[in-house]
């Protein structure tokens, strides 16, 4: 008579537990895995767009995008754009000037895009979302120690209105912060919840927790998670520009 061969109830619980070991060791690696794709997906939308604005300015007699917002330098357009105006889209845009040289809306999305720490009811579910896009150039203003590279198409002939030139970038390419992903200012929370500990989760875009860590495009055309100092935050806003120091 043949007896039955079969597995122990011991002997499938250690194999249970070993399944759990190694899947416990293998989850972290691919989570750091998922982040660093994430990344470079974003890392390649900024590299696109870098060229968008230099076909641009050699469109534009080397000046770069004038607009009328903060969010509206290119990416996808709302549909009710006309009729519902919102912050960073005040004057309801139909032509993004980058548009024109980056057609796919898509590049303007970072997946890691979270939203935004210091508009967080308004960035829900993300900045893409909500303003069409998931990177922000300095516009306007010289804030944080950075020259505007975007200029307010409202305020033409003065210095709010009058972007950089690529001629001037180059004096200290490797150095101008051109944009980088949208929380990327000072005014933001770097996810300690030093600014906004009710939504430090929105400034958890490529796992920089309580690191200022953001992909910067810079004006050399290179993009990389440049770590801004411990000190790095809103009381540094009106930090003097200077083609000296470590961004400008």
């Amino acid at each position: 008579m043949k007896s039955k061969c079969g597995f122990t109830l011991i002997e499938l619980l250690v194999v249970i537990a070993i399944i759990a070991i190694l899947a416990s060791l293998l989850l972290p690696s691919l989570a750091r895995a998922r982040v660093k794709a994430q990344a470079t997906k974003c890392i390649s939308n900024q590299k696109q767009q870098y060229i968008g604005f230099h076909m641009y300015a050699d469109d534009n007699t080397d000046w770069y995008p004038v607009h009328a917002d903060w969010g509206t330098a290119g990416g996808f357009i709302r549909p009710n754009v006309r009729t519902t105006p919102i912050v960073h889209d005040t004057q309801g845009e139909t032509n993004r000037p980058l548009n024109k040289y980056v057609s796919a809306a898509e590049t303007f999305h970072c997946p890691s895009d979270r939203g935004d720490s210091y508009w967080p009811e308004e960035s829900k579910p993300s900045c893409y979302a909500a303003w069409g896009t998931s990177y922000l150039p300095m516009w306007a203003l010289d804030w944080f120690g950075v020259k505007h590279t975007t200029a307010d198409s409202k305020a033409r002939g003065t210095p709010a209105g009058t972007p950089i030139k690529t001629s001037e970038i180059s004096l200290g390419a490797v150095r101008k912060i051109i944009q980088g992903d949208w929380p990327w200012m000072g005014s933001r929370d770097a996810g300690d919840g030093v600014v906004n500990r009710a939504a430090l989760g929105k400034s958890l875009w490529h796992n920089n927790r309580g690191q200022r860590g953001w992909n910067i495009m810079w004006g050399d055309g290179h993009v990389s998670q440049f770590r801004f100092p411990a000190n790095f935050g809103p009381a540094q806003v009106n930090m003097p520009v200077s083609r000296t120091n470590a961004w400008w």
